[in-house]
């Protein structure tokens, strides 16, 4: 009975160190197999493509405040920002004018048919023309096989010297000169030009038979005179292909070229003339001065008013 007794004891005392466990409830589990939760995990269902239009509240930006009313915080300008001094202009759109030239393709084209004309027929003038350029001698022979100033290929060279020159003048101050003459017609600019030239050197020449039967010397004013036709028709046929190649091209190399030629021509006509003048014993050297500061440097100085003038 003893032993019975402290068995049950130490049964009841050793309750007291056992752990109880508590009643769990089943639950159906959410995921049936691992395989089900990979493939739920790996690819989620796509996204709604459906297209909805919903609408917001439109939130419009802070009005930009005065930068000068609220104080620059630095004084100094960046140097990471470019300063802006360009001024904004209303821009208002124009009338497009286009002008064609193309009656001055057809006047060179004419010229071009004159010079053929010239080189064919009057191949040996045209040598001798060049031969009296650089060589005094050869006017005497140039002279002796005729009168150059009424001869055809004065006439036919003169024509070509007029176009390319008023060519040349209307290139460069077409625009200007319709200002202000006040002609719209290009055209009309254009025979406004070579009316001036041809008059200005229809005077030059009667100035100098003027001079001539004035100071009693024909023969050195036939001399000048025909020095001047030479050299103003040699200069006017170098420079014509030059003025052509110009005309369709717009190089500026071309432009430089061309005026070289005409100041080269000038430089080597005023030298001759000079020599011519000073060959003839009752001609004054101050006389000749006065004349070449007359039909010489002043027709230049005027030139160059005219294109100071226009802020050239």
């Amino acid at each position: 009975m003893a032993a019975q007794n402290s068995n049950n004891q130490l049964e009841g005392s050793g309750t007291l160190f056992l752990i109880q466990h508590a009643d769990t409830v089943p639950v159906a589990d959410t995921v049936r197999s691992y395989f089900s939760y990979l493939e739920d995990s790996l690819n989620p269902p796509p996204a709604d493509t459906v297209f909805r239009l919903e609408l917001r509240e439109i939130i419009l930006p802070e009005p930009a405040t005065d930068s000068a009313a609220t104080g620059p915080v630095y004084d100094m300008p960046s140097l990471l920002t470019a300063p802006n001094h360009f001024e904004k202009q209303k821009v208002e759109p124009m009338l497009r004018q286009a002008h064609g030239n193309d009656w001055l393709t057809i006047l060179l084209l004419v010229c071009v048919a004159i010079l053929a004309w010239i080189r064919f027929y009057y191949t040996r003038r045209l040598r001798q023309l060049f031969r009296a350029v650089y060589a005094r001698h050869h006017v005497n022979q140039l002279v002796r096989d005729g009168n150059l100033s009424s001869e055809r290929i004065s006439f036919g060279l003169g024509l070509i010297l007029v176009t390319g020159a008023g060519t040349l003048i209307f290139k460069l101050a077409g625009g200007n000169l319709n200002v202000l003459i006040g002609i719209k017609s290009s055209f009309l600019t254009f025979m406004v030009i070579t009316s001036a030239l041809s008059l200005f050197w229809i005077l030059k020449l009667l100035a100098i038979k003027g001079i001539g039967n004035l100071f009693r010397t024909r023969q050195a004013a036939d001399e000048y005179h025909l020095t001047n036709v030479l050299y103003n028709i040699t200069a006017g046929l170098v420079a014509f292909p030059f003025i052509i190649a110009w005309h369709f091209s717009q190089l500026q190399v071309l432009l430089y070229v061309i005026l070289a030629i005409f100041l080269i021509a000038a430089a080597m006509r005023m030298l001759r003339n000079i020599l011519i003048g000073l060959s003839v014993q009752s001609f004054s050297v101050v006389y000749l001065f006065l004349y070449l500061c007359t039909l010489e440097i002043l027709p230049v100085l005027f030139v160059y008013k005219y294109f100071t003038i226009l802020n050239w």
